[in-house]
């Protein structure tokens, strides 16, 4: 057995604003198992960390991302399946070098990613994967080349929908179907699209995707698994209607009103409402006038998502929606802590990059690819993932857009950086 122990150390658990200063964390091979401020020898133990007085967060958490959506539109079109994993693999390994060690993946065939990050062939995040996000013709995840395309017996005549990133299901069934061929190849959650988006070409921003009977048969899929759905969309009607089906979490929901917010309130529905895509830096990585309109009407509804989240008190978790190219990801994905910092706060927004994702991935019962260890919290019985930090981002979360503050990253009891140049012992 492995034993380290960080010293002279305050933590952060992930639940509670208040530090528990002038502290020790023993970990045993990958398992966090004492957090304490009473004293302690540093004898027997294989390696000794001193945090100097920093603070010590739990490994961060982005529960939206997608690994393997790794360019544009027209960029993953001309895309084969192999450059696709190549580019999957680099992007997760960059994601935990910015302090994510723990992705829910929303929508891309993303198995041998995950399988060869936790049989140690490469090195990423744990990854809570949907596999393949489930969509109905003419919706957002109808990738064909033109309104005028049709699918034929050689396939979609899309490589992004050949790679299985999205699939299309129309009526109960064929949903049905689409779900549990995703819990067969292994996901933890199933990923609907349930309304128009700003980066698809043929489905508008006010459409509702999908009936409720459609969405139904994905939730009992999943219910019958042990988990749940995750949801694409913005418009309330859309919200309700995921909702009234028994959709669990709702991804982006820009657009919602204050009745929709209650219903998402008096249901426990989770929010994941990613916004840093109405941020004005967005508008450079959006390509035709179409999608720039679409954008600006989703822009238009922050504010008062941002009002209504904190009226209602919302179950919120971090995701920015990570997805493209590496250096879209490496510039973006971290600079979101700032957007989220001034529109939640510092210690909301760490804790839903945190202690949040833990209460959510409860959800995934046990489809959860993890269960032997607590993710995103630093308690006894936790998974070795965490950071030591420069600063104190409880209090300034936007400390987290800089790497560099990162001065220790350890996920499952193996260090990834350590530049407080200590020798074990």
């Amino acid at each position: 057995m492995k034993r380290q122990i960080i010293t002279n150390c305050n933590v952060f658990d992930g639940k509670h604003e208040q530090l528990k200063l002038h502290s020790h964390i023993i970990i045993e091979d990958n398992l966090v198992t004492e957090i304490s401020s009473s004293d302690v020898s540093a004898e027997n133990f294989d390696e000794i960390i001193d945090a100097g007085g920093r603070i010590v967060i739990p490994g961060l958490v982005d529960c939206h991302v997608h690994v393997a959506l790794t360019g544009g539109g027209s960029e993953m079109e001309c895309m084969r399946a192999d450059e696709t994993a190549v580019r999957g693999a680099k992007n997760a390994e960059e994601m935990l070098y910015r302090g994510f060690t723990t992705v829910r993946d929303a929508g891309g065939l993303v198995w041998g990613i995950k399988h060869c990050i936790d049989t140690g062939y490469t090195i990423g995040p744990r990854i809570f994967p949907s596999h393949s996000g489930i969509g109905q013709t003419s919706g957002h995840c109808d990738n064909r080349p033109g309104a005028a395309s049709m699918r034929t017996l050689t396939g979609y005549m899309s490589p992004v929908m050949d790679n299985k990133i999205w699939i299309l299901a129309d009526g109960a069934n064929e949903v049905l179907k689409a779900a549990r061929d995703q819990l067969f190849l292994g996901a933890s959650q199933i990923k609907l699209f349930l309304g128009g988006g700003i980066a698809s070409v043929f489905d508008p921003l006010y459409t509702v995707q999908y009936t409720e009977e459609e969405i139904r048969a994905a939730v009992q899929a999943a219910k019958d698994y042990g988990t749940y759905v995750m949801a694409h969309l913005y418009t309330c009607e859309s919200m309700q209607r995921a909702v009234r089906a028994g959709v669990m979490s709702l991804e982006h929901t820009q657009l919602m009103d204050d009745e929709t917010a209650r219903m998402i309130r008096d249901n426990g529905v989770w929010v994941c409402p990613c916004p840093a895509f109405a941020e004005d830096s967005m508008m450079d990585f959006i390509s035709t006038e179409d999608m720039q309109k679409k954008y600006r009407i989703v822009k238009q509804g922050v504010e008062q998502q941002t009002e209504l989240i904190d009226k209602y008190h919302l179950n919120v978790v971090f995701g920015t929606d990570m997805a493209t190219n590496k250096y879209f990801c490496e510039e973006h994905q971290l600079k979101d802590f700032g957007t989220w910092g001034r529109r939640y706060g510092s210690f909301k927004t760490l804790q839903a990059a945190t202690g949040r994702a833990h209460d959510l991935f409860k959800l995934s019962t046990y489809r959860n690819p993890y269960p032997e260890g607590k993710i995103g919290v630093l308690e006894e019985g936790s998974f070795a993932d965490l950071l030591i930090v420069d600063g104190n981002p409880v209090r300034q979360v936007d400390l987290l857009t800089d790497k560099n503050n990162f001065r220790v990253i350890m996920k499952d009891g193996t260090i990834y950086k350590n530049t407080l140049h200590n020798e074990g012992v």
